[in-house]
């Protein structure tokens, strides 16, 4: 039988080590990471070694568990971002299908126009050469004009346009093949109705004086002479470079129609779409074996859209910090640049540029100045003799 001065000193002890834990424990649950943070951090963590599964997987988690988490976008971007890290065509398919529904959901998020550049950036990626199936520049090509529509005040908006222009020039020397293709075969029909649909929908062709040059011989092969001098026209007055300019001028003297003067400003522009040849590289069939088997991935066109958008967004910082000399006279303040490359679950490096204000202990340009004054004054004072 326990005593009473022993129970009272048991029961003491119990509650003064009670009173001692109780503060503690609060503490402790106070320092407690949220679950749906800690499953996206997890996510992120896999997603990060390239364990795309195991990613998928604890942002599924988050989902399904917590739909009103404020990290419930992000889950769904970033499982979109574990198929397209992935590769592959399916996988690409998969990232397609979950920026749009990003997009759907979220379609204010911040995050939304990245995601609708990876859509792009996705059909990009399985793009096949101008002599290969184009369905997947068609949709490309769709997937910028719905980006132009859906954000067209995103900073990505000029370079959406870039990849618009290039993605039009593929299927553009598609078109052009397919044509040349029918007329050796003797399909005029065929043949013109290929030139015809790039005349009308790829405008800024490098290729276009090819084209209207093809297209007005079939013309005048088909009795339609006014049309074929109207294209013969065009290659003088907007193609005076082109290598058929001395043989449209001839046609159109042979049809009776006079040569219109050349629109200068029209030509140059049409000359800087020319792209020059690439030298010769002994390299170079290893290295297109090498992307027809996937070895060598063509560059990433969402990286590079966000390290242009980084780089412009950098000048413009400099340009308008005060004390930084720029454009016009004007001065900026002195700023630090950090750069900061890592690479992605891909193996990718990004390239991440900060703009911050340069250390207190680092002495600006002014003072620099100052000193340098200073200097050459101290340098010119006289000794007494």
């Amino acid at each position: 039988m326990i005593r009473p001065t022993a129970r009272y000193f048991t029961l003491f002890t119990i509650l003064l080590s009670l009173w001692g834990c109780g503060p503690k424990s609060a503490k402790l649950q106070k320092s407690v990471v949220p679950p749906d943070k800690t499953l996206f951090e997890t996510g992120s963590d896999y997603l990060g070694k390239g364990q795309y599964i195991r990613a998928r997987l604890a942002f599924q988690t988050l989902m399904n568990t917590y739909p009103d988490s404020d990290m419930a976008a992000d889950a769904v971007l970033a499982i979109g971002d574990s198929y397209y890290d992935e590769g592959g065509t399916e996988n690409l398919l998969q990232a397609e299908d979950q920026y749009k529904n990003f997009i759907v959901f979220f379609p204010t998020h911040p995050k939304a126009p990245d995601a609708a550049l990876k859509i792009i950036a996705a059909n990009a990626r399985m793009m096949h050469a101008p002599d290969r199936d184009q369905s997947n520049s068609y949709k490309a090509l769709d997937s910028v004009k719905k980006f132009l529509a859906q954000f067209p005040d995103s900073d990505y908006v000029p370079i959406a346009k870039q990849y618009q222009a290039n993605f039009e020039e593929t299927l553009a020397l598609a078109d052009l093949g397919v044509g040349e293709f029918y007329e050796s075969k003797g399909n005029l029909a065929g043949a013109r109705g290929r030139y015809q649909e790039i005349k009308e929908k790829y405008t800024s062709f490098s290729q276009m004086d090819e084209v209207l040059y093809r297209l007005a011989g079939i013309q005048e092969k088909s009795n339609n002479p006014d049309e074929a001098a109207i294209n013969y026209s065009k290659i003088m007055s907007a193609y005076p470079f082109s290598k058929h300019a001395d043989e449209s001028k001839a046609r159109l003297n042979s049809l009776g129609k006079p040569i219109p003067p050349v629109d200068t400003e029209l030509a140059a522009a049409n000359q800087a779409r020319i792209k020059q040849p690439e030298g010769f590289s002994p390299l170079k069939p290893f290295i297109e074996f090498g992307k027809a088997l996937g070895f060598l991935a063509p560059p990433d066109l969402y990286q590079q859209a966000r390290k242009a958008v980084a780089e412009e967004k950098a000048k413009t910082a400099v340009a308008a910090a005060p004390g930084t000399t720029g454009e016009g006279g004007q001065t900026g303040g002195d700023i630090q640049i950090q750069s900061t490359i890592r690479k992605s679950a891909d193996g990718k490096t990004e390239d991440t540029t900060i703009l911050a204000p340069a250390s207190a202990n680092q002495p600006s340009s002014q003072d620099k100045k100052k000193e340098t004054n200073k200097t050459i004054k101290k340098r010119n004072v006289k000794k007494p003799s």
